[in-house]
């Protein structure tokens, strides 16, 4: 496993301050300190802009890239399965 750069390293960092703030935010609203929230949005106690901060830099992180109906991270590649019509109406209904 190769060493992080010095961009990643400040990435990560800011990633981790984020989430600092988003935690004490919940602890400040009276949540349980033994319970994290489920990160869902409504209940990661990030603002809009926080989210899409922390995703991007997540991204970018971890080098995660969504190509046509590939899945590129890491230097591997996976194929997204097609989703045939009786599956869509399944997960429709």
């Amino acid at each position: 496993m190769r060493e992080p750069t010095e961009l990643e390293k400040k990435q990560l960092a800011r990633v981790l301050e984020l989430t600092a703030i988003a935690r004490q935010r919940y602890l400040d609203a009276g949540g349980d300190p033994r319970r994290c929230p489920s990160g869902r949005k409504g209940d990661d106690y990030m603002t809009d802009e926080e989210r899409q901060e922390s995703l991007e830099l997540t991204r970018a992180i971890f080098a995660v890239r969504i190509i046509g109906d590939e899945v590129h991270c890491q230097g591997r590649v996976w194929k997204i399965p097609a989703v045939s019509a009786k599956q869509k109406s399944e997960i429709v209904s």
